[in-house]
């Protein structure tokens, strides 16, 4: 049974459109509709706005962040006893031992012995930021590493080879 009730035969609804009261609801809905598409415009706008600034604040953030600072020379200490080509092979060593299964201490530990502060500045250096052994983990630069591998037994086994180098980087 049909709902006789509601507005659907075409002439009682162009009747009450044409009326006073019909045209001021229509102009009301009007309006309406006008002013929130208004407002949806704005809102868009305010949103496109904020993802280019929370995209622009990450894009800095990423290139400030995961920068490398290096070290330079203490003219204190004698001159480095290894060469740039020296420092270069054994980074990749450290690097290679600690990415491993393990944390590679002995060869590590192999690596740096015999090397004074400023050699061990040119290793430092020569590593650089390294991709960490854990997908997605980030780069981290030597000491990073050492950190993050190491126990507190084998970092003071590692100052004692290399006397200070923990000073300015912990």
């Amino acid at each position: 049974m049909k709902n006789k009730g509601k507005l659907s035969n075409p002439a009682i609804v162009a009747t009450v459109a044409n009326s006073e009261a019909g045209q001021t609801v229509l102009k009301n809905a009007s309006e309406s509709q006008k002013a929130i598409v208004e407002q949806g415009t704005k809102t868009a706008f305010f949103i496109l706005k904020l993802a280019i600034g929370l995209g622009a604040v990450y894009f800095i953030y990423t290139k400030i962040a995961g920068r490398f600072i290096s070290f330079s020379e203490n003219k204190n200490y004698p001159a480095s006893n290894i060469t740039d080509n020296q420092a270069s092979a054994k980074a990749e060593t450290i690097y290679q031992a600690m990415k491993g299964f393990g944390n590679g201490f002995d060869i590590v530990k192999q690596a740096i012995a015999g090397v004074n502060y400023n050699g061990f500045v040119k290793i430092y250096n020569a590593f650089g930021n390294r991709e960490g052994a854990i997908p997605f983990s980030g780069k981290m630069n030597m000491i990073e590493w050492f950190n993050d591998q190491f126990n507190e037994s084998e970092l003071q086994q590692l100052n004692f080879l290399v006397p200070n180098i923990f000073a300015k980087t912990i």
